[in-house]
């Protein structure tokens, strides 16, 4: 039905492709991650359903069936890194050898951090915080939202829980809630 594209690194872009129908009496739609780059005919499937939602440095992340996934090019460089106990994981961002997202742990969404494998999940989720995600990574810092008193905070950290920093009570105290959703290290 519809491409969509939704992170560009370089000369490579990713996102995912989208046929909708109906099966029996259900209209359901059905996303396939890809990779692009720079032309339509350089498309690479990367899993047969899921979505691809960022990129850099030649990596891609998403999801496939409900399991935050890294890959270098080709379906067949699939990285699970989905943890034990999750329930599901999802990618959002990928920098320097970095991914970040989220994972739902007994009901709880709780932002993390990986380093290329499954093993090295990192649990951002603050103390107190009923909720969490992490969506952008650049030079070791993450950045998402924490809920805090029923107020997604917008939220910079520092590859800890522990490191977060509150960028929501920089702005106006009007601001009833506020995410970050990308970050970019300055060489100066």
């Amino acid at each position: 039905v519809f491409s969509e594209a939704l992170s560009i690194s370089g000369d490579q872009q990713v996102g995912n492709i989208v046929s909708c129908g109906f099966s029996g009496h259900a209209f359901s739609c059905h996303y396939t991650p890809c990779l692009w780059n720079g032309t339509a005919d350089s498309l690479v499937e990367l899993a047969s359903s899921g979505a691809a939602t960022g990129v850099s440095g030649g990596q891609q992340v998403g999801y496939s069936n409900g399991h935050a996934s890294l890959w270098s090019g080709t379906a067949a460089s699939r990285v699970d890194l989905h943890p034990i106990g999750a329930s599901s994981s999802f990618a959002y961002g990928v920098s320097d050898g970095q991914q970040v997202g989220y994972i739902d742990l007994d009901g709880q969404e709780r932002a993390s951090l990986w380093n290329g494998t499954a093993v090295s999940w990192v649990d951002l989720h603050p103390a107190g915080a009923t909720g969490s995600r992490a969506y952008g990574v650049s030079g070791g810092h993450q950045v998402g939202y924490a809920t805090l008193g029923g107020q997604a905070r917008a939220s910079l950290w520092g590859g800890t829980a522990a490191s977060r920093i509150d960028l929501h009570s920089l702005l106006p105290a009007w601001f009833q809630y506020s995410e970050a959703r990308s970050i970019s290290k300055d060489s100066s």
